[in-house]
């Protein structure tokens, strides 16, 4: 129980940091995608069961605030966390470059689904206009932020880990 209050506690602060302090920023005129460093992060650290459940309410969170049709990132997410978990028990390391790599990898695949469903399927064919003015400054900006949050959610899960087996003492 402990370990899911966590979960809501970080998916809400990476949707509010994402759509609130970063969208109202004038930095660059993209935001990171701060949940699916979420989503990677953990299905990379906990294994394909977790990165499956924290990318569909991810998703879902995402597509209740922003989407037209509920489900599609949810379903986007899930895969992608799902994913991630299996190349995390593969390639498990403590190091940044791996991971920076496959959140790049996964932000990638995401867009392309993105593309194809959202764009491709109403008739709107400019891949090239998509990819240089969404995917590429979006890529650049999520994969800064993943040096900054992965370390930062690999040390979180350490703390979750011992909170959520800290023993209660009885006093009766």
């Amino acid at each position: 129980m402990k370990r899911i209050i966590a979960y809501v506690l970080i998916i809400l602060a990476a949707f509010f940091l994402q759509n609130n302090v970063f969208a109202a920023s004038s930095l660059i005129s993209t935001v990171p995608n701060i949940l699916m460093i979420v989503v990677f992060s953990f299905g990379f650290i906990r294994g394909s069961t977790e990165g499956m459940l924290i990318g569909f309410f991810c998703g879902l969170l995402s597509d209740l605030f922003f989407s037209n049709v509920i489900g599609f990132s949810a379903l986007l997410y899930s895969v992608l966390g799902y994913l991630m978990g299996l190349l995390g028990r593969l390639y498990y390391t403590d190091f940044v470059d791996l991971p920076l790599i496959l959140c790049l990898l996964s932000n990638i695949l995401y867009h392309i689904g993105n593309f194809f469903f959202a764009f491709l399927l109403r008739g709107k064919t400019g891949f090239g206009a998509y990819f240089t003015g969404i995917m590429l400054p979006e890529l650049l900006y999520t994969g800064l932020m993943t040096l900054l949050l992965y370390p930062l959610f690999r040390r979180l899960e350490g703390a979750i880990e011992k909170w959520e087996t800290r023993k209660t003492h009885s006093y009766a």
